[in-house]
């Protein structure tokens, strides 16, 4: 109870010996009309009143606490349940960018690459670069807040970075696909590679998330310098060996991830505390 209900009690505890006080003893010197017996009658009545009034009352207003307790934890019980669908959706979402970052399968058309399938190999990266074209960068809808704390910073950094040098990569291993494929069959590739850089650009413009690879540059000073299919081949090579130094900056993306599921769990978590 507060300090206010138990003055009421004391009042009302000490209200008799201060009435009977008065009325008994007169020592204040007033003059007190009536019998003592209609006085203790009124009293007793008096008193009979305010305390159902005042027991009445009190319980009207710890059932509003109650009432209040209750509408508050329901709704921290509401917000959890959101936030914990909310949870789910982000670990599907980290789990589909994951898979996008298909390494293995651009190991594989690496490897067909080296062997001379160049058909079977654009159809797989042509493939993959499909599937990094559909997921774009929808994850960061569930980051649409203002402001961002520091692991989601650290994740979607980490993620466009490794997802533009993903993007990058598989573009280039198509573009050299079919620079072999012009090689095998006696055609002219320097304009073939000025006209592609040329595309690049004007998808990097209008996209800043199409990068313009360190490889598209040197492969356009090689056509604009004397060409010679020994050096193209060469640089070619260099740039499907990059594979597996792509492949290694996964970890930092798996760190990250972990970093920021732990951290959305655990706040969530403090929502029932």
């Amino acid at each position: 109870m507060k300090r206010k209900d138990w003055l009421v009690i004391v009042i009302l505890l000490i209200s008799p010996i201060l009435i009977n006080y008065i009325i008994l003893g007169k020592s204040l010197g007033l003059t007190v009309n009536g019998s003592i017996d209609g006085w203790l009658g009124f009293y007793g009545a008096f008193v009979g009143a305010v305390i159902p009034m005042f027991i009445l009352y009190r319980t009207r207003m710890w059932n509003k606490e109650d009432n209040e307790e209750i509408r508050k934890s329901q709704n921290k019980i509401l917000q959890y349940q959101v936030k914990k669908e909310w949870f789910d959706g982000l670990r599907k979402q980290l789990d589909d960018n994951y898979r996008i970052l298909d390494f293995q399968g651009t190991i594989v058309a690496a490897n067909e690459m080296a062997l001379g399938n160049y058909q079977g190999a654009i159809v797989r990266l042509m493939l993959l670069n499909k599937n990094i074209e559909m997921q774009g960068y929808s994850f960061d809808l569930y980051f649409s807040g203002e402001y961002k704390k520091k692991e989601e910073v650290a994740y979607s950094d980490c993620y466009n970075d490794i997802l533009r040098e993903y993007g990058g990569f598989v573009n280039d291993l198509i573009l050299i696909c079919r620079l072999m494929k012009e090689i095998e069959q006696g055609n002219e590739v320097e304009s073939y590679i000025v006209n592609s850089i040329r595309e690049f650009n004007k998808l990097h413009i209008k996209n800043n998330n199409i990068i313009i690879s360190d490889f598209l540059k040197e492969l356009e000073s090689l056509a604009n310098s004397n060409l010679l299919q020994s050096e193209l081949e060469n640089v070619c090579m260099r740039r499907i060996s990059e594979v597996s130094m792509i492949h290694s900056e996964k970890e930092k993306l798996v760190k990250v991830t972990n970093d920021l599921l732990k951290f959305e769990d655990k706040k969530i978590e403090r929502i029932l505390q």
